[in-house]
């Protein structure tokens, strides 16, 4: 019977891919304690791999878990809305950079990070005219 060593060589060689491939986490299964700069750096490693919809569960997390923190909130959504960009889901994309740029416009926004409202006006600035549904300059 030599089919057998062949038959646990492969079933092991398909268990190693399959293990190296990443599938979406299930948030119910991220640990609690999970701290911010870890889930961010999951959604960030995920997004590197361009394995967007996995990217965007750690990112939610974060708005789910810290997201009454209006800092932390802002640059969790600027990197769901700067997936929606990679993904040229443009509508999606533009409605939340513009979510991200009127909070800085509105009292308090000062106190936030200023880089996501530099990054969001810079992904607003690039999605296609004619896919923009407000034809204001995200520049102003």
């Amino acid at each position: 019977m030599k089919c057998k060593p062949l038959l646990f060589l492969l079933a092991g060689i398909v268990a190693v891919i399959s293990a190296g491939c990443s599938s979406i986490p299930n948030p119910e299964q991220i640990p609690p304690e999970a701290s911010v700069a870890e889930l961010s750096l999951r959604g960030q490693t995920e997004l590197d791999r361009n394995k967007y919809k996995a990217a965007e569960v750690y990112y939610q997390t974060i708005i789910d878990r810290y997201g009454s923190d209006t800092s932390t909130l802002t640059a969790a959504e600027f990197e769901i809305a700067h997936i929606r960009m990679k993904q040229k889901k443009w509508e999606d994309a533009e409605t939340r950079l513009e979510t991200i740029i009127a909070r800085y416009e509105s009292t308090g926004g000062t106190e936030l990070p200023p880089e996501y409202l530099v990054l969001a006006r810079n992904d607003l600035n690039r999605i296609p005219e004619k896919h923009r549904t407000a034809k204001t300059d995200a520049a102003e």
